[in-house]
């Protein structure tokens, strides 16, 4: 068994300040989805200086390239680090430049900061110090660092295309408070109401879709959602559209509705569609309903509190902060692909705030602290 010693060095080599110039270096880079390509060169670049190969893996759109870094131990389990590099789009409100990096006391201002660049930075840190300690864990770790998951997860899903397989996955987004075990799904159903166009001086002529429309998003308010101890299932109508753009005396003959539907276990993207077809079949309704799920899906997902992964999670998560995590339930993204993909699951990630809105923020000390937790997880899994 490794000495005390020996697991005080690995664990101290992670330095709070390099993990915040490399967290600052990553949110200086302006990376909406689509413009990935450099903030993901810029990660591989860092991989390289310290001695790990990092390829480009293609997703769907090729300049827009996963960051992959797989490093191979002699025989054992397999461990898969991930995150994101891709941000949301700037909000209005920000008190500084949201890609220059600000640091007041402990906390790192800026675009990206907590969702999720600090979280590819821990995981960045604790791939390097694996490969530099290799006597402490036997298998593979991969590394990844992946694209658009703020959008449709294009980076995660051609990952999962291309056959990467594991047997735990530790995705760093930012979730310390409260490690994550399980979130809720997502499916988006587009409603297309097909209905007939007159004159709107004698509206009995035609059908109006806008009125079916919306008899439809009120009949919704009745329909039972899926129900969890821990998850909650919901929906909610994101547009309902309806008519022409310009000005015309005409009813309208088509309207489309987008419903955001929250799902938990048990529940599918195809149950829930048979739930809308059926209600808009019960209707009696005069216009036509045209219903399809829209992307990106995602399936719920969750793991049990006693799975190994979550208890060397819970024996490190401890160890760093002397108590034990309180586990969360989140908001869906790559895990519940990852999860999907029958790799078993866990989410944690260093502590900020404002996410998706102005300002936000990353705990300097807990990119340090959640790069800790990953190796004292990675020596458990991979003993």
């Amino acid at each position: 068994m490794p000495s005390a010693d020996a697991g005080t060095d690995w664990l101290a080599a992670i330095d709070p300040e390099e993990a915040a110039t490399l967290t600052a270096t990553l949110v200086a880079i302006r990376s909406y989805p689509g413009e990935e390509r450099d903030v993901q060169e810029a990660v591989a670049t860092w991989l390289r200086a310290n001695g790990i190969a990092a390829e480009e893996r293609p997703t769907e759109d090729l300049n827009r390239p996963n960051i992959v870094a797989q490093i191979e131990n002699g025989p054992g389990p397999v461990l898969l680090l991930n995150g994101h590099t891709d941000t949301v789009l700037a909000a209005e409100g920000w008190s500084s430049d949201p890609w220059t990096p600000r640091r007041d006391g402990d906390r790192l201002y800026g675009l990206g900061a907590c969702d999720m660049k600090s979280g590819v930075a821990a995981a960045m840190l604790a791939t390097r110090s694996l490969d530099r300690h290799r006597d402490r864990w036997g298998g593979t770790v991969i590394f990844t660092s992946v694209v658009d998951e703020e959008a449709y997860s294009i980076g995660a899903r051609a990952l999962i295309n291309g056959g990467i397989r594991a047997d735990a996955c530790i995705v760093t987004e930012s979730s310390w408070e409260q490690p994550a075990l399980g979130s809720v799904g997502k499916v988006l159903i587009k409603v297309e109401v097909i209905g007939k166009a007159s004159h709107a001086s004698w509206p009995w002529e035609g059908v109006n879709a806008a009125v079916e429309a919306a008899r439809f998003a009120v009949a919704m308010e009745r329909l039972p959602l899926g129900t969890h101890a821990r998850l909650r299932a919901s929906q909610c109508v994101l547009s309902l559209l309806s008519g022409s753009a310009q000005y015309v005396i005409t009813v309208p003959e088509k309207a489309t509705i987008l419903v955001n539907r929250h799902i938990v276990p048990g529940e599918t993207a195809e149950s829930v569609l048979a739930q809308y077809q059926a209600l808009a079949g019960g209707l009696n309704s005069p216009a036509q309903f045209e219903l399809s799920i829209a992307p990106p899906y995602y399936p719920s997902w969750e793991i049990g509190a006693d799975h190994p992964l979550v208890v060397a999670l819970a024996t490190a998560y401890s160890a760093e902060t002397g108590s034990v995590p309180e586990w969360g339930y989140i908001g869906f993204g790559d895990a519940n692909l990852f999860s999907d993909a029958g790799i078993p699951t866990v989410q944690v990630g260093p502590h900020g705030g404002n996410y998706h809105a102005a300002n936000e923020w990353v705990s300097v000390q807990s990119i340090a602290a959640a790069a800790r937790v990953l190796l004292r997880t990675a020596e458990v899994i991979l003993a």
